[in-house]
């Protein structure tokens, strides 16, 4: 999403003074540099991709005036709603669990009896998920639950359930790669006797049915990390059991080696979705910068905060896991008193901590921003 532009672009942009608030408040709307005046309305004659631009651009201008005027009212509603998807998160989590508890069962009677090589391939899928989301419950109760030890874990331990995730995608890879081996062995192999009957298809339906209700039920939370690593689960388990299903019935009744073809192909697809997911997590936890649009919505914070800022230093914001941290630099007459800048300081950190995603953000004020860096890494 485009960044915050600067003014003499987004004074140059057709003024829509006229066009009514969207924030519901009690209190005259916070906007010093007059952005709600330069939200871009009439876009449907306008060219796709400038389309696309403005309406982008009049979405970060609502979040940055929604950043700045939020009174007690609608801080209680957002709280009051983040409690609400809490709950719905923990009816996802343990309904994921039980429905791959169902789904194992389901698919190691299949495979048994069918001895098939792609439906072997699925059931190894739905024991390593049964074991993952077993752990990413675990991980979620123990980030909800457990009272952290403050001195132990000084910031909390929400960063469990990110390396539960890396740890499952792991495994899954591993798994994938033990699934490879066994479908080329049996394309070698002169022996294949693989039957899928009918008992088999109606257990295969079942555990599809299961999964696409929990897809549907998870998909709807996907912004939260632990209802989307369990979309995620679904979405590939339907697939995989479609297809599985699908390369066992060609390999019984149309050519043999369609079957062992069908496990090698179930094993490349799960290589590729749980390595892809194992680095974007790993990007998460090891600390990878926030997006741009974030950014420029924590620099107009800062500007805009008190007039008694007179710049903005620096503005940084990375990952730690799902959450971020955020450091935030001003700069302040250097005769304000102490007691002044202290509470200009502190009541910027709790705003941008009100922010979703922010785990926690730290405000560093200045009386000089000509100076060098003051924290120095270690190594370059």
């Amino acid at each position: 999403m485009a960044p915050l532009q600067s003014l003499p672009e987004i004074d140059a942009l057709p003024d829509s003074s006229s066009r009514p608030h969207s924030l519901a408040v009690s209190v005259p709307e916070r906007d010093p540099l007059g952005l709600r005046s330069k939200i871009v309305d009439n876009l449907d004659s306008c060219h796709q991709k400038t389309r696309s631009f403005y309406a982008r651009q009049n979405n970060f201008i609502e979040k940055c005036l929604a950043s700045m005027n939020q009174n007690d009212a609608l801080r209680k509603d957002r709280e009051a709603q983040l409690h609400a998807e809490d709950l719905r998160v923990r009816i996802a989590s343990y309904g994921s669990l039980i429905a791959n508890i169902l789904l194992f069962g389901l698919q190691l009677y299949t495979a048994i009896s069918s001895k098939s090589l792609a439906l072997f391939a699925t059931m190894a899928d739905s024991f390593m998920d049964l074991l993952s989301s077993a752990a990413l419950v675990y991980a979620g109760w123990v980030t909800r639950y457990r009272a952290d030890n403050s001195y132990q874990y000084p910031v909390g331990r929400r960063r469990t359930l990110g390396v539960g995730i890396v740890i499952f995608a792991t495994l899954m890879v591993g798994l994938s790669i033990e699934l490879l081996i066994e479908s080329i062995r049996g394309l070698t192999s002169p022996k294949h006797d693989q039957n899928v009957s009918p008992a088999n298809i109606a257990c295969i339906s079942v555990a599809l049915g299961v999964k696409l209700i929990m897809l549907a039920y998870c998909w709807t939370l996907r912004h939260h990390a632990e209802a989307r690593i369990f979309a995620t689960d679904h979405m590939n388990d339907l697939i995989l059991n479609a297809f599985g299903l699908a390369m066992a019935l060609l390999g019984t009744h149309v050519v043999w080696w369609i079957d062992p073809v069908g496990g090698l192909l179930v094993g490349l697809f799960i290589m590729r979705s749980w390595a892809s997911e194992a680095i974007g997590q790993a990007r998460l936890l090891v600390g990878t910068t926030a997006d741009t649009q974030f950014l420029s919505q924590l620099t107009y914070m800062a500007m805009v905060h008190d007039p008694r800022v007179q710049f903005v230093d620096t503005v940084r914001a990375y990952h730690i896991g799902e959450e971020k941290y955020v450091e935030i630099d001003i700069v302040m007459d250097q005769n304000t008193p102490l007691y002044e800048s202290h509470d200009v300081g502190e009541n910027l950190q709790i705003l941008v901590e009100r922010q979703e995603g922010v785990q926690r953000a730290h405000v560093h004020i200045d009386f000089d921003f000509h100076h060098p860096p003051e924290h120095h890494p270690k190594s370059q």
